[in-house]
């Protein structure tokens, strides 16, 4: 026994390393998945039961005011990684070249938030926005505003509210990247006559977009469905994706389309990605053609 264990982990059998996690996510994610496909074609009635299948609650999806719900998802959750990664990259590169003593200080802090439950946190930024909230109350007192602001129920306290919580899941891939950089690389730029912006620009951030597309996928996909900071902070009159999922099953009972509309979630998001996978291969095309007629100049 012990000798076959050897041979696992010298990686005779590496396919057997992650036999485990491949059960896990076969019983625990694609059947799930999979019976969530399969139910949203079925018609069904509490008075008749199963009547058929049909294509009906997918029909629904294409109806302007979902189509806008779509749009707004896709904005919130592209705005909401792209802002994450505009914030999360300076931050990474501190943690990674610019700290030393106290780094293991710093992620603590970064990843201490999530220890708590998103809804305290949502909660939290409520009682900030909201009209008397803190920040509506300081600024009142200054005389900066003559009326308390009320800053929730809209997008931008979405936003916000975004952001604050999927952030940490940007700086991390991108930390770990950085982090891992083989810092002769740096000598040896210097050594060439390199600036610090053109080591940054030809070096550094081509080494970090592996990290940089791991946290945007990470947050694009989550917040595309995210339906607990929606509800606290959009309100009742802003419909996002995941908010009209979750209406469908506990509010109007609609289970069949409540599954049409997740798996279509699925799809949008794997579309997308798909088209951005394309788009980056096309990319490193270009790139690489461009450079080699370079080199051949």
């Amino acid at each position: 026994m012990m000798g076959f264990l050897k041979r696992i982990l010298q990686e005779e059998y590496p396919y057997l390393l992650a036999f485990p996690a491949i059960i896990w996510q076969i019983f625990f994610l694609y059947i799930p998945l999979l019976v969530i496909f399969i139910f949203s074609f079925r018609d069904y009635s509490e008075s008749y039961g199963f009547i058929g299948w049909t294509f009906s609650h997918y029909e629904r999806i294409l109806k302007p005011i979902y189509l806008h719900v779509v749009f707004n998802s896709f904005y919130l959750a592209f705005a909401t990684a792209v802002i994450c990664m505009f914030i999360a990259y300076p931050v990474a590169y501190f943690l990674a070249f610019r700290v030393r003593r106290l780094k293991m200080f710093f992620l603590f802090l970064l990843v201490l938030p999530s220890w708590t439950n998103i809804i305290v946190e949502v909660y939290a930024w409520f009682f900030l926005l909201e009209k008397r909230g803190l920040i509506s109350r300081v600024l009142y007192s200054l005389n900066i505003i003559s009326q308390p602001l009320h800053m929730v129920n809209n997008t931008f306290s979405v936003l916000l509210g975004m952001i604050y919580c999927f952030l940490p899941f940007m700086i991390l891939p991108i930390y770990i990247i950085l982090e891992k950089t083989d810092r002769k690389l740096f000598e040896a730029s210097a050594d060439l006559g390199a600036s610090k912006f053109v080591t940054f620009r030809r070096v550094i951030f081509p080494l970090s977009l592996p990290g940089m597309y791991t946290g945007f996928l990470l947050v694009f996909v989550p917040a595309f469905g995210e339906f607990a900071v929606p509800a606290l902070l959009g309100g009742a009159k802003k419909a996002f994706w995941g908010t009209v999922i979750v209406d469908k099953f506990l509010l109007l009972r609609e289970w069949e389309t409540g599954f049409a509309f997740a798996s279509a979630g699925i799809l949008f998001l794997l579309l997308f990605f798909l088209f951005v996978y394309v788009f980056v291969l096309i990319s490193k095309k270009i790139f690489k053609n461009r450079f080699s007629m370079r080199i051949e100049e």
